[in-house]
This record gives structure tokens, sequence and C-alpha cells, in this order.
């Protein structure tokens, strides 16, 4: 009854957001006139694009922010992204995401791709530190097949940073917290003036477990991470050429992968069964740009190496992996009057990864070597119609080997797919516009990588998904509200399905999975001082045709697909106060994120009900240089679970994961 009483509450809080209020504008005194809200620009599109005119559902949640929230995490973003949700799936380097009911179901294969500064990231760093120079973080909504490919089921996550330049800067952050300490520092500025520049960015994090072992009710659950980046551009004043270089490194040693009986879940009283990892990614990239004047040729490159040494339930189980991509595309530049907008380029990925359970005597391998040719066009009929064409092309080889007590085994396999986009949107107004959309994703095929003694060889078949899409998207008002709404319908046919025991799971096809829903996304700033945003979203994400040779005879047509929750909300104010003389400006802020029910297995018997999540604080900023925040998330200390599963024979019954309790904290960043 609590749950769904929040929800109310959302709801009309988000009503009375989304009431027009003219004659109160024009009341407002002087010092309180609207002020228009600029229109952001997005380059997750692949070119630099006006977020209102794109032909789909875009967000973008500025860094500042994040930061005033306390939200320092990339998984964070949920809470201020509707029909989104970033959970921990064992531990965080399996984070699953779930975008419009698309769930990662796949251990090593979110069905959301994750982007930094436009190069592909490792999916075990869904939940990495974010950067210190961070600008903002882009979500394109629903499949991006054309322009991705593989995994680009539920949408793409872009951060985008901002580039070293000629300016000088030193900036250090605290951030002191009832749950540990987090500390970094940041500088960077021109090496040659107008010439050569560089920056880099270091941050340590310290986490308190919430944890007691049944046992030894000793802390269980901490959690220690390094990260860090440096950068070198060279990009002459007036040259066409923009050339850098980056290295990063993300290092977490976590004890984090608890478990807690259902009878414990609010006195926190984890399993004594030991789990803990060692968790390191070296990251290198080399992006360049030519700027041609009409277009914008760019070259990506990436590298990552990844460790995960891990110990779950007792076990041993490490795991690596090395992944090379290489991206090369011209889009259009920006310009009035233009007839036509486009993309299009080559990608070639080659993965390698490894898996050993020493136990067992047991070792997988694994390369997979993709291939893909992209492009998108958007033809500018009129003034007020945009026609929108897209196609890829994307061939995969996967060679597998196993080793079993010195006997090996090989399988090889390759896989194709065409991905077709095409989309349509007419202005009815300057600020109204209105669009049409059937966009594909495609998640290619393979062999368990997780492999055991009983699922050696086990291989899946590719699977397709389909999304026909409708939207509109206003800026009304004098433009001091922006609205956005989508209704989407998205097929699935050979949805993959991690199946079989929690110990030995492996990916198989189980047949259809429909997801239908409708969104609602609104920023509205009345006035100077006030801002108001927030989302809302419905989703039914379930299996329309169950078949899973893992269990012939059962059939689960009709249940709900797990990590897919049915409603997700939030909504956020802020209320800027200026202080008398130079002593700057006083920010308060609250917010609400909603989750629905959601179920943590296909047969939907283990789950977590709804639950509410709210957040305050209050910022004092000294022009752009001082930042001081104090902070609450979870105010109501919400205990909720984030995983679980049935630990059939064990005796514990379910067992399950839990979400972060009440945080407060204090956050002081300076700039030089």
């Amino acid at each position: 009854m609590r749950s769904h009483a929040l929800l109310g509450v959302s709801l009309v809080a988000m009503t009375a957001v989304l009431r027009p209020f003219p004659s109160h504008a024009q009341d407002v005194a002087a010092s309180e006139e609207p002020i228009v809200l600029p229109r952001i620009v997005v380059s997750a599109t692949k070119r630099l694009q006006d977020a209102f005119e794109a032909i789909g559902e875009v967000a973008t949640v500025e860094a500042d922010e994040l930061e005033e929230r306390g939200f320092s995490t990339i998984d964070s973003i949920d809470r201020v992204f509707p029909d989104v949700l970033i959970r921990q799936r064992s531990s965080r380097a399996y984070s699953g995401i779930t975008v419009r009911g698309q769930s990662s179901v796949d251990f090593y294969n979110p069905t959301t791709q994750l982007y930094v500064d436009g190069l592909p990231q490792d999916q075990a760093l869904f939940s990495q530190l974010l950067p210190q120079t961070l600008e903002r973080v882009e979500l394109l909504y629903g499949p991006q097949g054309t322009l991705y490919g593989r995994n680009a089921i539920g949408g793409v996550i872009n951060v985008v940073t901002r580039k070293p330049e000629n300016e000088y800067f030193l900036s250090p952050v605290l951030d002191v917290n009832s749950l540990g300490v987090l500390g970094g520092v940041a500088f960077g500025g021109a090496l040659v003036e107008d010439v050569l520049y560089g920056d880099a960015w270091f941050s340590a994090e310290r986490e308190d477990g919430e944890m007691r072992d049944m046992a030894t009710n000793e802390r269980t659950g901490d959690s220690e991470t390094l990260a860090g980046q440096a950068r070198l551009r060279y990009a002459p004043v007036g040259s066409p050429l923009d050339v850098m270089f980056s290295y990063g490194r993300n290092q977490r040693e976590s004890d984090e992968e608890r478990f807690v009986m259902q009878s414990m879940l609010d006195s926190r009283i984890s399993l004594p069964v030991p789990s803990h990892y060692d968790l390191t990614i070296d990251s290198y990239g080399l992006t360049a740009s030519y700027d041609l004047g009409p277009a914008t040729i760019t070259s990506l490159t990436g590298y990552q190496d990844r460790s995960l040494l891990r110990t779950i339930f007792g076990s041993y189980t490490p795991e690596w992996q090395k992944t090379f991509n290489q991206e090369l595309r011209i889009a259009s530049n920006p310009q009035e009057e233009a007839m036509l907008d486009y993309v299009a380029g080559l990608y070639f990925q080659d993965l390698d990864f490894r898996r050993e359970v020493p136990a067992s005597t047991l070792a997988s391998h694994q390369e997979i070597r993709s291939y893909a040719a992209f492009g998108e066009v958007t033809w500018h009929a009129t003034e007020r119609i945009d026609l929108t064409g897209g196609l890829r092309f994307d061939y995969e080889k996967v060679d597998a080997a196993t080793t079993l007590a010195g006997v090996r085994q090989t399988n090889s396999a390759d896989f194709s797919a065409l991905s077709p986009k095409v989309g349509a949107s007419y202005k009815v107004t300057d600020d109204v516009l209105v669009y049409a959309l059937f966009s594909t994703g495609f998640k290619a095929g393979g062999f368990t990588r997780a492999v055991t003694p009983t699922n050696i060889g086990f291989s899946y078949q590719p699977q397709h998904s389909y999304n026909y899409e409708a939207g509109i998207k206003a800026s009304l008002f004098d433009n001091t509200l922006e609205l956005g709404s989508s209704v989407y319908f998205t097929m699935t046919d050979d949805y993959q399905l991690s199946v079989g025991p929690v110990t030995g799971q492996y990916l198989q096809n189980v047949g259809e999975v429909e997801s239908k829903g409708i969104s609602l996304i609104a920023r509205w700033q009345p006035v100077d001082p006030l801002m108001l945003s927030g989302g809302i979203a419905f989703n039914d994400s379930y299996f329309s045709s169950y078949n899973n040779p893992a269990n012939p005879g059962v059939d689960l047509t009709g249940n709900k697909v797990p990590y897919a929750p049915d409603v997700t909300a939030n909504l956020t104010a802020a209320y800027t106060f200026g202080l008398p003389g130079e002593f700057g400006d006083l920010v308060a802020r609250a917010g609400v994120t909603y989750v629905g029910k959601t179920w943590f297995d296909e047969a939907n018997t283990v789950g977590q009900g709804a639950y509410a999540l709210f957040d305050a604080g209050l910022s004092w900023k000294h022009g752009e240089r001082v930042v001081a925040d104090l902070y609450v998330d979870n105010i109501t200390d919400e205990t909720y679970a984030v995983y679980g599963f049935d630990s059939a024979g064990s005796g514990f019954g379910n067992v399950y994961q839990l979400g972060q309790g009440r945080k407060i904290g204090g956050r002081l960043k300076i700039t030089f």
C-alpha cells in the first residue's frame, strides 16, 4: 500500500509540473522573469545534432545535477532517467541495465551499450566512477542497431567529457559520507598555447559495507576503488585537425558479493560464505578528427584489458578479456539550409576472452571478431518534414575452445545481420515536433562463456529486435517548458536468456518477447530560480512465446521478463536563492525515484516489490570556483533487493543482494 501511495504522490507531482500557468508567469515579479531553456546538442547520434530534432527519444543530464545529488557513478543515472534500471547482479562487474524493458539477462553482453567520448566500454564498467572532467551524460532510447550494431537493443549511453584546452585549472574534490569517502583531483591546461593541451584526473573511493557476517558478526560488503585518466590533445587553433590520446585505469577490490536470506533482509545479516573479487581495467584511446568544412572525418581507436579475479561462494573463477575497437566514419557538419545530414562508417572489433575454473581443471577461451559497415541519412524534405533512413551490415565470427581435465574441444560459428532504420518527423510549429520511427537491434549468437563441466559446448543463435515508436516533443510557454513523450512496441525473436541453476547458468534461445510502453519526460523552469524536471514510464515486457530447451514442457508464456519493472518514475525540484553581496548562491534540491515491481527470474517466483527512494540536498556555489554540497540519499532508509535467486539445495531458500541504505554526506569542490 505504501508503494502505491508513493506512486500516487509522484503522479500528482508530475501533473503539477505539466500544468500550464500562463497567467502566473505574467504576474511574476521582474526579479523572477521566466527564462528560456537552452536547446541541447547531443553527439550520441555520431554527429552533432539538436536533441529536439532527433527522430527518437533522447535524454541528457548535466554533470552539476549528478554531483549535487551525490551520484558519483555511471549506474546512478537511472535516478534521473525514466524507463531505465541499472542494478548490480551478483557484483557491479556484472551490472544489469534495463531500458524500455530490454533487460541484460546475459552477464557478458548488456543490451545497452556504454560509450565514453565515442569509445565503446567494457561491460564491467557500468559502475565505474564518473570522470571528474564530466560534462554530461546522453541516453538514446530504443534499439540503435543501425549506428551501433550488436548489443544496442535497449539503447546507448554516451558519457561526454570536457576536452582539455588553453585554460589552466586545478580542481580537488572531497566527498565524505556515512558510508565512506571519495577524494580526487583534476588538472589540466595548455602545454603549448593554442597547440598542445593535456589534462588528468584521479579518484579514490572507500565504501563501507552495510552487512554483518552471520557467523563472525564482522562487517561485510566493503569496497575500495581507484580510477584515473590522463589525456594529451593536439589541436592547433585554426587547424582542421584534432587528435587526442588517452589512458585510463579502473581498479576495484570488493567484498560486495554477499547474500542475505529473506528472513534477514532488514537486519542485513549475510551468509558466511567467502566471496570477493579484484577487478582491473586498463583503457587506451586514440581519437582523431579532420574538419573538411561540410563534413568531418573521424577515427576512433580503443583498447581495453580487463582482469577479474573472482571468488564466488568459495569458488575461484578468474577471467580475462581484451578488446580492440576501430571505427572510421564521416559525418556531415551542422549547416543551415542543408538538404542532407548524414553519417557513414566502418567498424571492427576483436574480443579475446578467457575463463578458468581451477577446481574443475576447466578453462574456456573465445575470440570474437566483428565487422560492420553502416550509414544513415536525413533528408530535410521541407522546412518542416525530415525523413531518415539507415542500414547496417554486421558480420561476426566466433572461435571457442574449452579444456576439461586436459581434453580440448573446439567450436566455431559465424553470424550476419542487416539492421535497417526508417523514421520521419514533422514540425507542427517551430516548437512542436511529432515523429514516427522503425528501428532494429541485433545480438549475435555464440557459445557459453561461463562454462561448467555440465554445459561445455552449449551454443545459442542470434537475437533480433524490431521497434515501432511514435512520439512528440514540445517547447512551450516561451521555451520555459520542455516535454517529450513516446509510445513504443518492441518485438524480439529468439530471445537469449541465462537458464539453468545459478551456479551453472548458460545462454539459450527461449522464444519471443514483447515490450510495450509509454513514457513522458518534462523539464520546466517557470522562473529563473526554480527548475523542475521529471519523467514517468509504464512498461509491459513479457514472454509472448516461451520454449526453453533446458526445461522442455515448461511453458512460461505470459510471464514478465526478469529485471524489467512495470513502472519507473523520477521527479527533481531545485530552487536557487541568491545570497546578498558576494556570497554566491544557495541551491535547495529534492528528488524522488520510483521503481515498480521487478522479478529476478523468468518463473516470476523471486522478486522485489515496488519501492521509492527519496533524496535531498543543499548546495552553496560561489561562482564556478567553489561548490559545497550537503546531501541525503535514500532518506527513509528503504530496504530493497537488487538481485536474488533460489539457492535450491543449500537450505538457505531465496537469497538476495540489497541496495544501498541511507547515505548522508558532504562534498567540497574548489577550482583554481
